[in-house]
Order: C-alpha cells, then sequence, then structure tokens
C-alpha cells in the first residue's frame, strides 16, 4: 500500500524559528606537527605564532575556468598551509572537480592584511574524501604554468583529540571570491558529536562567529596548531551567498511541503569544525605521493537529478545513545532528565551514494546547532539504517526534541520525542465513527512544530466503525486523521492526555 506523502508532514500552525545563524567555514586536515621539516622545530620552548603568523599560512582556493582568454574565479573557498613546500588542507567541496565544473584550481597567499591575497600559484588535488569533506591540495606551477617548488609559511598541525569543552579557538579564512581580506574571529570549544561512519569526534562545535565563504579555513588551539577546520553546509559553488531559504515547513497548513509554504531561513549554518586527526590520513598520503580518494564518485550532477519516486525514509525512533555496532541503546517513546544525548535512528531505502541530506534538530522549535547537519553528501549505499544525535556533556536540557531528515532538498521524514519532564505512558483510545477509513493518523505534541510520523505505520488503515489504541507519553497532543485522497477528517488541537483517554471522530457539532 502507498502511503503517499504524508510521512513528513508539518503542522500548519508553525511558530516563527529562532534560527541560529551557524558560521560558514572550510575543511582544512593539516599533517601531524612532527610531519613538518626537522629543521622547522627550533630547541627550547617556542612562542605559540602570532595571528599575524597564522593569517599568512592561510590561503585563499580559487576554483578557475577560462572565459575570453581570462581566468575567471567561479568559487572560492580557503585553506591552510600545512608543509612550507605547498600542501594545503582545505575542504572536499572547495576543490570537487566530479563535475568538471572548472579547469584551474587557484591558490592566493597573504601579502598585506589590509588587502586581498594575491593570486600566484596553481594546485592539483593531492588527496580528498568527499565523504568527510576533507582535501589536501599541492602547489605545483606559477599562473603560467611554470614548475615551482614555495617556500611558504605553514601552521603545525595539533592533536584535536586533546581540544577540550572550553578551549579557545583562532578561526581565519577569506569570506568571498575576490576583493576582500582576510577575517579572523575567536571563540571556544562548545561540544563533540559523532557520526555514523566516523571513529571517534567526527564535529567540533564552537560558538565563533564565521563569515560565509571561509570554506576551507583553519581553526586554531591557543598554541597556534591547527585542530579543525570549519565546513560550510552549502557547496562550493554557493559559498559567497551563504544565506539560503529552505522549504522544511508546512506554513500554509495544507499538509504538504512545496512552493507554496514560506522558506524557513537558515543562514551561514554550519556543521562546526572536523577535528584535525581525520585529515592525517590525507596528509600522509599527499606527502608520499600515493593515491587517495575515498567517498561518492561522480554519479547524477548535483543539481536535482536524483531521482527520489522510490526513496523511503522509515520507523523513525529515539535512543539515549548509540552501541558499537550502530544499533540505539535503549530506545524511549520519552526520554528521561539527564540524558546526554538523544539519538533518532531510521531505516533507508532506495538511497543512492552522493546524493546530499540534512538533519534538522529543534529544541522547543528553536535550531539546534550542536545536533544539525546540513547538506551532507550521502556515502551510506542504497539500503541499512543510519542515525544522528544531539549531545551535551551536563546533560540535555528539558524540552521537547524534533529532527527533520531532509534528501535532496525534499523533507521524508520528522518526528518529536520530550526529554525530562514528567511523561509517564498512557493509552489514547481512536475511535472511527465516519463513514470514510482513515488512512493517517497523526498524534503530535502541542508544542511540536510538525506532525510527525503517520502512527497507523505503512500498511495499517482505522476502518469506518473501528477502533485503534495508541501507546503515547502523558502530554498535551493535537490530532490529525486523514483518508486515502489526503481529505481531513478531523482536526483537533490541545487535546488533554495526562491519563487514559478517548476520542470519537467525527465530533457532533
Amino acid at each position: 500500500m502507498d502511503r503517499g506523502p504524508q510521512t513528513g508532514a508539518w503542522k500548519g500552525l508553525v511558530a516563527p524559528l529562532l534560527v541560529l545563524a551557524l558560521a560558514a567555514l572550510a575543511c582544512n586536515s593539516p599533517s601531524p606537527a612532527t610531519d613538518v621539516p626537522a629543521t622547522a622545530a627550533p630547541a627550547g620552548p617556542v612562542a605559540a605564532p602570532s595571528v599575524d603568523d597564522l593569517a599568512h599560512a592561510t590561503v585563499q582556493i580559487l576554483a578557475l575556468e577560462m572565459r575570453g582568454g581570462n581566468q575567471v574565479p567561479v568559487w572560492s573557498g580557503s585553506g591552510s598551509i600545512i608543509h612550507p613546500n605547498g600542501l594545503v588542507l582545505t575542504n572536499a567541496h572547495v576543490v570537487d572537480d566530479r563535475y568538471g565544473d572548472y579547469t584551474d584550481l587557484g591558490v592566493a597567499v597573504l601579502v598585506d592584511a589590509d588587502s586581498p591575497p594575491e593570486l600566484l600559484y596553481l594546485a592539483e588535488i593531492a588527496s580528498v574524501d568527499y565523504g568527510l569533506d576533507l582535501a589536501v591540495v599541492r602547489i605545483t606551477s606559477d599562473l603560467q604554468g611554470n614548475p615551482v617548488t614555495p617556500e611558504l609559511p605553514y601552521i603545525n598541525v595539533g592533536d584535536s583529540d586533546a581540544v577540550h569543552i572550553g578551549d579557545s579557538l583562532q578561526i581565519l579564512g577569506y569570506p568571498g571570491i575576490g576583493g576582500d581580506t582576510i577575517t579572523f574571529t575567536e571563540g571556544v570549544v562548545s561540544g563533540f558529536t559523532t557520526e555514523r561512519n566516523v571513529d571517534g569526534r567526527a564535529w567540533i562545535k564552537t560558538d565563533a562567529t564565521i563569515a560565509g565563504g571561509n570554506s576551507g579555513g583553519m581553526a586554531a588551539n591557543a598554541a597556534g596548531e591547527l585542530v579543525g577546520i570549519p565546513t560550510q553546509a552549502s557547496s562550493g559553488a554557493e559559498d559567497a551567498d551563504v544565506v539560503d531559504c529552505r522549504l522544511i515547513a508546512d506554513t500554509n497548513g495544507d499538509g504538504r511541503i512545496n512552493n507554496s509554504d514560506t522558506c524557513v531561513p537558515i543562514g551561514g549554518f554550519i556543521n562546526g569544525l572536523r577535528p584535525v586527526n581525520l585529515a592525517l590520513p590525507l596528509i600522509e598520503a599527499a606527502r608520499q605521493g600515493a593515491v587517495y580518494q575515498a567517498g561518492p564518485a561522480a554519479s547524477p550532477p548535483p543539481s536535482g537529478a536524483f531521482d527520489l519516486s522510490n526513496t523511503l525514509l522509515s520507523n523513525l525512533l529515539f535512543a539515549d545513545g548509540v552501541t558499537s555496532d550502530d544499533r540505539p541503546t535503549t530506545v524511549y517513546d520519552a526520554l528521561p532528565a539527564g540524558v546526554t544525548s538523544a539519538c533518532a535512528f531510521w531505516d533507508y531505502q532506495a538511497m543512492v551514494d552522493g546524493m546530499r541530506w540534512s538533519a534538522y534538530w529543534f529544541v522547543d522549535r528553536e535550531l539546534e546547532q550542536d545536533g544539525s547537519m546540513l547538506d551532507q553528501t550521502w556515502s551510506g549505499g542504497a539500503r541499512g539504517n543510519w542515525w544522528v544525535c544531539v549531545y551535551n556533556d551536563g546533560g540535555l536540557r528539558d524540552g521537547l526534541y524534533e529532527v527533520v531528515l531532509e534528501v535532496e532538498g525534499e523533507v521524508l521524514i520528522n518526528d518529536a520525542v520530550y526529554v525530562g519532564g514528567t511523561h509517564p505512558p498512557i493509552r489514547f483510545t481512536l475511535n472511527n465513527a465516519s463513514t470514510a477509513t482513515a488512512y493517517y493518523v497523526f498524534i503530535s505534541p502541542t508544542e511540536a512544530q510538525n506532525w510527525g510520523q503517520d502512527d497507523l505505520g505503512d500498511t495499517e488503515v482505522l476502518p469506518a466503525g473501528g477502533s485503534r489504541v495508541f501507546d503515547l507519553p502523558a502530554g498535551v497532543y493535537d490530532l490529525l486523521v486523514v483518508d486515502s485522497q489526503l481529505n481531513r477528517l478531523v482536526e483537533e488541537y490541545g487535546l488533554d492526555l495526562t491519563a487514559d483517554a478517548g476520542f470519537t471522530f467525527p465530533v457532533d457539532g
């Protein structure tokens, strides 16, 4: 039975979202500090590099194409020089050549902090991981194609596993294509998150304000060592304009998410900093001259060419953690107070490696940056199960947590779970006294901004004259019942379900 598009339905009455503008930077993955030439390590204590030193080790990377005999930037990002002879760590999307969108990679270096960087070199991709969105490029020639072996200022690579919450960070990068000087911001480490198929820390979260277009830039610790790569949500071609607006809410209340709805502004949202330790294999391969390419190869172009007609996300559930074999620890209808993580698990089918996907977390209707993941490159294969989590080592704050999963710009599933509060299990009996068969039943917390999953599941219906008992955490709920033609049989708000209760539709009067 085809359950239709209601899996990702949103409520019609959506309160304005307080969208957090997250920083937008790119990836650099430096080689370990021990990889720098031995002559570069003086004896005795060494003063931390100054901000000016770090700025001179930060470059702008430009994807160039020939137009009318001139090399014109297609997009730009940032990078960190991790070896004086011209190895640069950056984001994979900054240098993505899988679709033939540019002809050359240019590297512009800082001469004067008051002026834009000077485009002096051409480079090649030395190693790349499109799944992690990390790459190392190697400077090869000047702009005329003459081979060069530069001697450039560089940054030592630190140990991202030694970074702690509250540690200070220095962020540098270039905000856009041409005409823009280097930018510097400071912040602190606010937390860490994990990710499916990534061992250990997958992201370092920071409260630093980072300008859009800094993809591939530098995140240095107090000692002036490279520890993270700020990673922009949008693609390289969009780095100059990171303020976007996404159709992820049914704002007009028609049960569908389409161009009739009002988009939700995301702004310069980033996922955080990729820990530099994830880039060590790429750096070593680049130093050794070995071929290294991981992640999805070229498939359909990244502009709406994927067919989602058979793509399905289903069975979304919540747990308080993830086991070593990627299973939920304990599944909850309502998570207890004090848990340090809330994890959403789901099944998927007909996914294609290379698809772009996003997981938005909301807490009491506010976009939550610590677990949200935007514009990721799918590398999980066609079918299986996946998870995303939101964390706080000191314990998640009480509230209603919602997750929204989007693939190629289309919301496919969403749901909500309480964390903390008093929500013992209750039984809710729904009676169908109408002459129509109910195909979809949505029972959603009143505080939620979306209707969530169909509570009847993929195959069940509620026939005329029938009843169905639903097990729910106690709370105040909204109810939506829909027939096979998506006509609303009942829409009721503010049902007090703090104890066992029943409801019969249609309602008299």
